[in-house]
């Protein structure tokens, strides 16, 4: 029971995450298998160009579809239709297979591994085949067949492959956890909303003020709000305006409101008989001055 337990644990981690569509088109299987085995081995030796070092590609390159001149490893690409039936399939593999080791025996370089990729799924039918072959035929270098869940479990390794040739298939990064809700103590002022929308309307009309004050004497000088903000804080010995003790809003608003009165618009303002601020009550039923 315990061999088994072990044996589906691996089989689970084997398994690939994401059922990756296959490439239909040739040229982009290459590429795909090219920058694929490059990311596995860390190399940039992989190359379907590579081969124009022994001419146009077909005949005179001997049917060599990449090879890496540093690990010399032939890799032949079997784009096939996976419609057809198994068995169909199957056959054309096996002929490819012998066909491509023909052409391989003609070429001029040694080869230390010979890989077969298809777009065909893994099957142990080909798997027997090409150990089999491989100690019939006594060949002088080992021979694999990779399927397309061998190929698609090393692709979903690799962000780089997966962005270029399946950027729909990109892991999405977690959502970030939402911030908690600061708990605030009993007693302060962000628990009462009428005392702390109160005193943001008395200080923002004293900024308002005041930047009317700089923009008459024309020196170019912004009201610092956040100066002013530091400033509160400070004289209350709180980190934000949700932590200033509601107990002391009479006093924060007569402060405020004797800020206001100081400004040149809130002196000229009163010499009219004019308001600067309405009450809190009046500010609870949305009259604003």
């Amino acid at each position: 029971m315990q061999q088994f337990c072990i044996l589906h644990i691996q089989l689970q981690i084997n398994m690939a995450l994401y059922q990756l569509p296959r490439l239909k088109n040739e040229k982009k299987f290459e590429e795909f298998i090219c920058d694929l085995f490059n990311e596995i081995e860390n190399t940039d030796s992989f190359q379907n160009t590579e081969y124009q070092n022994f001419g146009v590609k077909g005949q005179q390159q001997k049917g060599i579809d990449i090879f890496s001149a540093k690990t010399k490893t032939v890799i032949q690409c079997k784009l096939k239709d996976v419609e057809k039936k198994d068995d169909v399939i199957r056959k054309s593999l096996i002929e490819d297979i012998h066909a491509d080791l023909k052409k391989a025996f003609d070429l001029q370089f040694d080869i230390n591994r010979f890989i077969f990729v298809s777009t065909f799924r893994d099957d142990s039918v080909l798997q027997e085949f090409t150990s089999k072959l491989q100690d019939e035929a006594r060949l002088p270098f080992p021979l694999h067949y990779w399927g397309w869940d061998t190929l698609t479990k090393y692709a979903e390794q690799y962000e780089s492959i997966l962005v270029k040739y399946f950027p729909k298939f990109i892991p999405k990064a977690p959502k970030s956890p939402k911030k908690p809700v600061p708990i605030l103590p009993q007693g302060s002022l962000g628990l009462d909303l009428h005392k702390k929308n109160y005193v943001i309307y008395l200080s923002k009309r004293y900024g308002k003020w005041k930047q009317f004050q700089f923009d008459n004497e024309g020196n170019g000088e912004k009201f610092n709000y956040a100066s002013h903000n530091k400033s509160l804080m400070n004289r209350y010995h709180a980190s934000g305006i949700n932590y200033i003790p509601v107990a002391h809003f009479d006093e924060l608003s007569e402060y405020l409101k004797g800020r206001i009165d100081k400004t040149i618009f809130g002196k000229s303002q009163k010499s009219k008989g004019r308001r600067n601020y309405s009450t809190i009550e009046e500010h609870m039923q949305g009259i604003v001055d």
